[in-house]
């Protein structure tokens, strides 16, 4: 009896925690993009007929009344209060595709951030991607992207057998396309006209965007395996 009464517990406990999660979307998004989002989770193609539709209404509301605007772009799930959270994931703030032309105004955007996205894109869509950075970022703006860094792992499978698989599994397990060393990635955020490159590092406290860091964290994975760079916009 006391496990099926510990069942029935558990599957009250998740059931108020769904309820509580649609209540929190329903109250920052609105009832139609909540319930869209919901759906479009279980139902992919349906979610990128509707999801640019839905989700319009609060990128809308977020570019009006946004004091600083911080872009987290490809973020996924992973919403950063303070900040508008962009994917073709349904769990996003708004549903953008980042393989194509960045609904937002030229030199609109103050700052953005991007988490362990470029790599999930081959090159030729990361130099696209990284010139819709340049062009909706104002003046000045800085970009800060976070990703895989191939001098590390190409460093680490010289010293170890055991690291051939390491290198394996970053190539092909995750959705990666296209690693950077520091050097390609240096070039081709020069290439668009990004200038004042700086190597960060995870959390970096004397960054403007290092405080958004999260990935290794939240997967659990040492911070040295990735780069960490912000690069700027020429101001006026």
């Amino acid at each position: 009896m006391l496990s099926i009464l510990s069942d029935a517990q558990k599957k009250s406990s998740a059931s108020l925690s769904l309820l509580s999660k649609f209540a929190h979307y329903r109250r920052k998004y609105g009832i139609l993009h909540a319930v869209s989002s919901y759906v479009g989770r279980y139902n992919m193609p349906v979610w990128k007929l509707i999801g640019p539709v839905v989700t319009h209404t609060y990128l809308r509301q977020w570019l009006a009344n946004a004091e600083c605007r911080i872009l987290n772009l490809g973020g996924g799930s992973n919403c950063i209060e303070g900040c508008l959270t962009v994917d073709i994931d349904p769990r996003a703030d708004a549903y953008v595709d980042i393989t194509k032309k960045l609904p937002f105004d030229d030199s609109s955007i103050d700052l953005i951030f991007c988490e362990e996205v470029i790599e999930h894109v081959d090159l030729q869509l990361g130099r696209n991607l990284l010139r819709e950075c340049w062009r909706v970022l104002k003046p000045a703006g800085i970009l800060r992207i976070t990703t895989p860094n191939l001098d590390w792992f190409a460093s680490s499978v010289l010293n170890s057998t055991a690291a051939c698989k390491k290198i394996n599994e970053i190539f092909y397990n995750h959705g990666h396309c296209y690693l950077y060393t520091q050097q390609a990635l240096q070039f081709y955020c020069y290439e668009v006209g990004f200038i004042n490159l700086i190597n960060s590092t995870y959390r970096d406290p004397e960054s403007s965007l290092g405080y958004l860091d999260s990935h290794a964290d939240r997967f659990n994975h040492s911070p040295e395996i990735s780069q960490y760079v912000e690069v700027q916009k020429p101001g006026v």
